[in-house]
């Protein structure tokens, strides 16, 4: 399968960015064909009216045009989507065809909090479901994640250890079904 994953924080040692890349590798054990998008490729021009986007948006574009999944690793900023990734979601929004009508997306997130980011995912599945993409039910959240993830972003707590497989077993699933 063809996925994208998107996001992460601007900052360098962003959680969410680590978590990110353990996605993105045991997705690429698994066999898949994986594309990402973090930190500085999604440092993109503030949305405007603009003519045209930048090519940054240009290449976030034409890879999901061709993926059949999206994960979408978001911190969380006061309940809340960050800036920077709502900004990469406004210039795409604006883009023919739309990347977004029957996207399956997996939300994902990782925090220093308790919830584990899960706040924030809620606000995301708002903005999706306007665009028409179908948000997996599931999440994968990691709380308190600047003790719980090891050097390699891998989640050390068995309960969320256990629950990333799962979640990304039924988010592939769910993908198989749908493209």
């Amino acid at each position: 399968m063809r996925l994208v994953l998107m996001g992460g924080s601007l900052r360098s040692a962003s959680l969410n960015a680590k978590l990110l890349g353990y996605l993105a590798r045991t997705l690429e054990a698994r066999g898949h064909e994986v594309s990402t998008f973090s930190g500085e490729a999604l440092r993109l021009p503030l949305y405007e009216d603009a003519e045209a986007p930048a090519a940054a948006v240009q290449a976030l574009h034409a890879a999901l045009a061709k993926t059949q999944g999206l994960l979408i690793v978001s911190p969380e900023y006061n309940a809340g989507i960050p800036g920077h990734l709502k900004n990469a979601v406004d210039w795409l929004s604006t883009m023919k065809p739309s990347p977004w009508a029957g996207l399956p997306v997996l939300l994902c997130a990782a925090s220093p909090g308790a919830f584990g980011g899960a706040r924030g995912l809620m606000a995301w599945r708002a903005t999706l479901a306007n665009m028409g993409a179908l948000a997996l039910p599931e999440t994968i959240t990691v709380p308190h994640a600047d003790q719980q993830l090891d050097e390699e972003g891998a989640p050390t707590d068995a309960r969320t250890a256990a629950a990333v497989p799962r979640t990304l077993d039924a988010f592939l699933a769910l993908v198989a079904r749908l493209r």
